[in-house]
C-alpha cells in the first residue's frame, strides 16, 4: 500500500527543498525558497508543505501562502510567483498522486482552510511527463477556476522559418536602420522604459520595483539576465528573461520607447533572442500570457506578433477545490 505523509515547511528544510526543486521533474526556480524568501518577512504567511513517502524520503513539495478570498482562507500557490503547482520527484508515480491529493484536501480541512488554489506548472517546464497530477486533482473533485493562454516558440524545430513574412520584413528594417541587440547591464535606463510604457498603456507598474530585480540577479546572476535594442549607442527596449530552469526562456518583462516604433526593435531582438536559445540547448521560448483578468480578455495584438514568430499557445490552469 501507498502512503505518503506531510510537514510544514520550515527554514531548516531549505537547503533540502531547493536541492529537490532543482532535480525534480517539473519545477523552476521560482519554487526554490532563494526565489521565494525574497519577498519580505511578513508579506505572505507561508504555510508550505513536504511530502514524504514512509521511508521519509521525500516525493514532493507544495509551495504555498495562506490567502483571502472575502470570508473565506484559501490554501493558495505561493502568490509570489507566476506559478506554484507541486513539485514531484522524477519517480513520482499516479499511486502517489493518487494518495497525495486526498491527504491534502484532509490537512486543508484540519486546518480551517475553505478553499484550495493549485496554479501548476506549465507542461514546457517538464522535464518528465507528470499529468498524473492533472488526473488526480480532477479525480477528487477539483476544477479549472481560471485558465490562461501563453505563447511559446520550440526551439528545436527549424526557427529559422518559423517567422511570419511580416515578422521577417521587420527584421530586416530594424537591422538596416541600425538597430542591434546585446546582453545589457542597463537596468535603470530600461525600466525607465518598461514603467513609462506601462503607465502610458495601462495605468499600471511593473509587479517588482527595480530594487527588487537586483536582488533576485544578485540571487540568479547566470538566471535572469536583460537583452535590449539599442540604437545610435542608446537603449531603445528590452527584454527581461528569467532562465526557469534548462528547458525554457521567460520572457518576463517586455518593453520598448515608443519613440523608436517605427525601427521596429522587438522584432529583431526576438530574432537574436531565439538564436541564442537555439545556441545554448533550450527547448522552448516562453512569452507569457496575453490574456487577461484571469483569461477572460484576449489581447488579440499580443497574440497576433507573438505568433509571428511561429508561437503557438500553452495553456496555464488554476485547479480550485471547495471545502464545506
Amino acid at each position: 500500500m501507498i502512503t505518503v505523509k506531510l510537514k510544514n515547511y520550515t527554514e531548516e528544510e531549505y537547503s533540502q527543498w531547493d536541492a529537490f526543486v532543482r532535480n525534480s521533474a517539473n519545477g523552476t526556480f521560482m519554487q526554490e525558497r532563494n526565489f521565494l524568501n525574497y519577498h519580505p518577512a511578513g508579506r505572505f504567511n507561508d504555510c508550505s508543505l513536504l511530502v514524504y513517502d514512509s521511508h521519509d524520503k521525500l516525493l514532493a513539495v507544495i509551495p504555498a501562502a495562506q490567502q483571502r478570498a472575502g470570508e473565506k482562507t484559501v490554501f493558495s500557490s505561493y502568490p509570489g510567483a507566476s506559478h506554484g503547482g507541486i513539485v514531484i520527484h522524477r519517480k513520482f508515480k499516479t499511486n502517489n498522486a493518487m494518495t497525495l491529493i486526498p491527504l491534502l484536501i484532509k490537512h486543508c480541512q484540519d486546518n480551517g482552510f475553505k478553499q484550495i488554489e493549485i496554479k501548476l506548472v506549465p507542461r514546457i517546464y517538464h522535464c518528465r511527463n507528470c499529468d498524473e497530477l492533472d488526473f488526480a486533482l480532477r479525480y477528487y473533485g477539483f476544477y479549472a477556476s481560471s485558465t490562461e493562454l501563453a505563447t511559446a516558440l520550440h526551439l528545436l524545430d527549424d526557427t529559422r522559418s518559423a517567422a511570419g513574412e511580416n515578422a521577417q520584413r521587420n527584421i530586416r528594417k530594424a537591422a538596416k536602420l541600425g538597430v542591434y541587440i546585446k546582453e545589457s547591464q542597463e537596468f535603470k535606463e530600461y525600466w525607465d522604459i518598461l514603467s513609462n510604457n506601462l503607465q502610458a498603456r495601462h495605468q499600471a507598474h511593473p509587479t517588482h520595483t527595480l530594487e527588487e530585480i537586483y536582488v533576485l540577479k544578485d540571487r540568479y546572476p547566470q538566471g535572469i539576465k536583460l537583452f535590449a535594442a539599442y540604437y545610435e549607442e542608446k537603449i531603445i527596449g528590452g527584454v527581461l528573461i528569467f532562465l526557469l530552469n534548462n528547458r525554457v526562456i521567460n520572457c518576463f518583462y517586455i518593453a520598448h520607447d515608443e519613440k523608436y516604433q517605427q525601427l521596429r526593435p522587438l522584432n529583431l531582438l526576438f530574432y537574436e533572442l531565439i538564436n541564442w536559445g537555439r545556441k545554448k540547448g533550450y527547448h522552448y521560448l516562453d512569452w507569457g500570457i496575453s490574456t487577461e483578468n484571469k483569461g477572460k480578455y484576449v489581447n488579440k495584438g499580443l497574440f497576433r506578433f507573438k505568433e509571428g514568430f511561429g508561437g503557438r499557445g500553452v495553456l496555464r490552469e488554476t485547479y480550485r477545490y471547495d471545502l464545506n
